[in-house]
């Protein structure tokens, strides 16, 4: 005989109420049924904090109940807008955020935190959760335990992306960046100026740190063990992050424009130059108004052109290195570094001339036709007529057969226009033999 239970009450009454005829059902039929109801009422209810009318109005069950609140569990509550939560804890909320300011007012930032931490978790989502949040952050940096303090900030932002204590703690994120990286290259703060109209407090504005010895600063894999104010592992990396947070969540604040300039800086001292790059680049398009343009055209057309790999590689940088050094010549007219730019267009102006060349030996690693080979060299002659691969080039052009290069267009005039050097088709120079010669060999980085 198969077990069988008797339906609550109150459903067996529903079920009744709808023409349902009820007496007696198996286990089975039992939990199905009345897990179906439950599941059904549970996703007909609104989100607006009113229930759904109709068929489903009475059903009040204790299964119901426990599934709906189950559902419920994580904090979305389904039965109340954001409107209704807030007047809910609001006023109580705030009043509890009152009374623990009073332990952060007096000093004790330890037990302030942990109360603050508390009351952010219960309230979150709303005015009190937000505050509490902040000030949670707050009590860390008083006590000097940064890296909470961080942490503390960027959950602030994640909680609540339009806060209104935005510029305070983007301020303190700055502070924190600051200090870790001065500890980590003692020049840091002499060289990075912050240009906004945010004033930047620190501890000890005029003393310089000595340059770091504690290992965990010299090698970032390195756990730091004995200073509290820093994070376990990488000190510069968390100071770069907290930099990252200043433009990416208030990106049209005061402190934006210094937290990429000095970013990018940090990279240029470190050599990092495709790093470098892309920041300055986002500092020329997105600020194009900050005190920081200057800096950012000259150092970024720098370190475009530094991070250039060579002719055997993409050669964009370079490129982009010529256009923003040409900008800044006419962007800038009294620059002091003026001369120091043209030298760079003629640096620029030979890396160009020696990507062709190296593909003209390209080719003739491949064997390509004589053909190929010349109508290269007639480009490098033409493009960079006043350079030493242009001579190259034409020295290149005479170890070719001429019968192949008279269908070329133009060889006629290229020929007009060589000096008296050996003609194409003459080959029994020996010293046209030496001309493979690298152009790292040819010209030296001295020359440039």
């Amino acid at each position: 005989m198969k077990p069988v239970c008797r339906v609550d009450s109150a459903a067996r009454r529903l079920l009744r109420s709808r023409g349902i005829r009820v007496r007696r059902f198996s286990s089975f039929v039992c939990f199905t049924v009345v897990g179906f109801w439950s599941l059904t009422i549970v996703g007909c209810q609104t989100t607006t904090g009113q229930k759904a009318g109709g068929l489903f109005t009475s059903a009040t069950t204790p299964v119901v109940n426990a599934v709906r609140n189950l559902w419920n569990r994580d904090g979305d509550d389904l039965d109340s807008s954001a409107l209704a939560q807030g007047s809910r804890f609001s006023e109580e909320g705030r009043k509890k955020v009152q009374q623990t300011k009073q332990l952060f007012d007096s000093g004790n930032y330890a037990a302030a935190a942990k109360q603050y931490r508390k009351l952010a978790k219960k309230y979150k989502g709303t005015s009190a959760g937000e505050e509490a949040q902040f000030r949670v952050a707050e009590s860390w940096y008083a006590l000097g335990r940064y890296p909470a303090a961080q942490d503390g900030y960027d959950l602030l932002f994640v909680d609540y992306p339009s806060t209104r204590f935005v510029q305070s703690a983007t301020k303190r994120l700055y502070q924190i960046a600051q200090e870790w990286l001065d500890l980590a290259d003692p020049v840091h703060r002499s060289r990075i100026r912050t240009v906004s109209a945010v004033e930047v407090e620190y501890e000890h504005p005029n003393d310089v740190p000595p340059v770091p010895t504690a290992p965990s600063l010299r090698y970032r894999i390195l756990p730091n063990f004995g200073d509290r104010t820093r994070p376990m592992f990488d000190t510069q990396g968390r100071a770069l992050k907290a930099l990252k947070g200043i433009w990416l969540n208030d990106p049209t604040g005061p402190l934006a424009d210094d937290a990429l300039f000095a970013t990018a800086s940090y990279y240029l001292r470190r050599e990092d130059y495709v790093e470098a790059d892309r920041y300055f680049n986002i500092l020329r398009d997105e600020y194009p108004d900050s005190p920081h343009i200057k800096d950012a055209f000259l150092l970024g057309s720098h370190v475009r052109l530094m991070s250039y790999q060579g002719p055997s590689y993409d050669g964009t940088s370079l490129e982009g290195a010529g256009e923003l050094t040409a900008q800044s010549l006419k962007m800038f007219p009294d620059s002091p570094e003026r001369a120091q730019l043209r030298k760079d267009l003629q640096k620029i102006h030979l890396l160009k001339a020696q990507r062709i060349w190296n593909r003209i030996q390209y080719y003739e690693k491949k064997n390509n036709s004589d053909r190929a080979v010349g109508l290269t060299c007639m480009q490098l002659m033409n493009q960079f007529p006043n350079t030493k691969f242009a001579d190259m080039a034409q020295d290149k052009l005479s170890t070719l057969d001429r019968n192949e290069l008279k269908v070329l267009p133009g060889f006629d005039e290229i020929l007009e226009s060589l000096s008296p050097r050996q003609l194409p088709g003459e080959r029994s120079d020996p010293m046209v033999k030496s001309v493979g010669a690298t152009a790292d060999e040819t010209i030296g980085r001295d020359q440039f």
